[in-house]
Parts: structure tokens; sequence; C-alpha cells
């Protein structure tokens, strides 16, 4: 179900359910988050505290190699950018949206074979 329910899609890649480690690199700490969804271009995370949008954050997660086309499993770490920050009615935790925002050629295909796995 979409958050923006009754807005208009505006998400150029498709993103797909993702339950692959996930962490957050900030200030010598390396925080693991839930993964929620994926795409080529972000991912929306679960987290127990609100995040700020446009709050630059490094991350790292593993790509599994069967969904990816590699002999093993890849770590792959790079940078994002916090879109968005909702708390989740009836709950304690926030979805928060974050963009890739320095993927290079490879890493943005090995999301695009991750994400088309899923079809």
């Amino acid at each position: 179900m979409s958050r923006q329910s009754g807005h208009a899609e505006r998400r150029r890649h498709s993103r797909v359910p993702a339950k692959i480690p996930f962490h957050l690199l900030t200030d010598g700490k390396d925080e693991p988050f839930d993964l929620v969804d994926l795409s080529e271009s972000g991912v929306r995370i679960q987290s127990p505290r609100a995040l700020v949008p446009m709050t630059r954050i490094r991350v790292r997660m593993v790509l599994p190699a069967a969904r990816v086309g590699e002999p093993k499993d890849l770590r792959m770490d790079t940078h994002g950018v916090v879109v968005w920050s909702h708390k989740v009615p009836h709950e304690t935790s926030y979805d928060v949206g974050v963009f890739f925002s320095e993927l290079d050629d490879r890493e943005r295909a090995l999301l695009r074979s991750y994400v088309r796995s899923h079809a």
C-alpha cells in the first residue's frame, strides 16, 4: 500500500520487497535498520526514530549473489540522502525514504539486477 495514496506516483524506478542486511554509518557507528523495499535509486527503511530530510548519510547493504548474478554476495557501500521520514500509524517506528546520491554504473546495474530478479 502506498504511503502517498491519492497522489500521483512519482517514482522513476520500480521498487521490490527486500529483506537484506542494511546499515547506516553515522558518527563512527554502524547502525542496522530493517530494509522494506529497494529500487535502483533508493530504499525505504523502517527506523526506530525519525531521520531528518535532506540529511546526507552513508549506507551499507549486502546484495545476495543469486539475485544479482554474481558468484558471491556483494557488500555495497554508498551515500544517500534522506528524502522523507513518516511516523507509522499505531506503531513506534518511522518509514524513511533514502535516495542513493552517488551510485556508479556498476552499482546501479547490480541494483537493477536485484529488482529485475523479482519479476
